[in-house]
């Protein structure tokens, strides 16, 4: 620790290799590692397995910590160290501008989710989810290309920055139904958008169970989402659920009573506009 001390002080320009123990492994981990994204445990494990068998050496990988010392990169390697109870000896690289979070990991990059939670954002993964939901209903939902993490963090604080209340009511629908809890939270978010009261109506009625009379639809909207399921082996393609819900919103919002014909109809159909 006094050795990497000494380095967060007066950052050297090129790494240091340095021996660090489990003590102060649990150190760095305990008092820098503030607002890194989740530990992966079977890293951790595979990591500890290979300290443990004197399997680890020095591959050129890198320890980082930006310039106010907090820990960037090597969470899983020294949580490793800790678990194995062994020293490793690696690469350390001090002052990394921590701006560049999305850029690090060449081959093993951040995702989107990783990213919102390094920028301080609760449910990162539903949050990740429902931005990218969001923007697809607002562009072209059947685009397959994958947004680059910045681009996300991006539209969660300029294009969607009030999306996130929405993300309890995603979670509860999957906690209630299994549908993805992104997906949802986008969807309502939509809803809203167009219609703050009966978005409201629509989910407490899809999770109080309520069905009759203008709430058929919903119990329709449910079946077939099942129906579905069940004849796809405990699956269902999303844009086949957007589909569904957003067809089942719109038949709500005009307050028809609806089918279950125009529910399944809506399966071979571009996803309708949200009324």
């Amino acid at each position: 620790m006094k050795e990497i001390e000494k380095f967060l002080k007066n950052p050297p320009q090129t790494s240091r290799i340095i021996t660090i123990d489990p003590a102060s492994a649990e150190i760095l981990l305990e008092e820098r590692n503030e607002g890194n994204r989740p530990p992966k445990p079977n890293k951790v494990q595979q990591f500890a397995s290979d300290m443990s068998g004197k399997r680890w050496g020095v591959t050129g990988d890198t320890i980082k910590f930006a310039p106010d010392g907090r820990l960037l990169d090597g969470q899983n390697r020294l949580a490793a160290c800790v678990r194995a109870n062994k020293s490793f000896t690696t690469h350390v690289v001090f002052n990394i501008d921590s701006s560049l979070f999305g850029r690090m990991d060449i081959g093993k990059p951040r995702n989107p989710a990783d990213v919102l939670h390094i920028a301080g954002y609760k449910y990162a993964s539903t949050l990740a989810a429902a931005v990218r939901w969001a923007y697809l209903l607002d562009t072209n939902p059947y685009n397959r290309e994958t947004l680059r993490p910045e681009f996300v963090l991006d539209l969660v604080r300029d294009r969607y920055p009030d999306i996130e209340p929405f993300l309890k009511e995603g979670r509860t629908v999957n906690q209630q139904y299994a549908h993805p809890a992104g997906q949802i939270a986008a969807l309502i978010y939509k809803f809203a958008k167009s219609d703050t009261t009966k978005a409201h109506d629509f989910v407490r009625a899809w999770l109080s169970g309520q069905r009759n009379g203008k709430y058929q639809i919903i119990d329709t909207m449910q079946a077939l989402l099942h129906s579905q399921k069940a004849n796809n082996n405990g699956r269902i393609h999303e844009l086949t659920r957007a589909a569904v819900i957003v067809k089942a919103w719109n038949i709500f919002k005009a307050g028809q009573k609806g089918s279950l014909a125009q529910l399944q109809s809506a399966i071979t159909k571009p996803i309708e506009t949200i009324e």
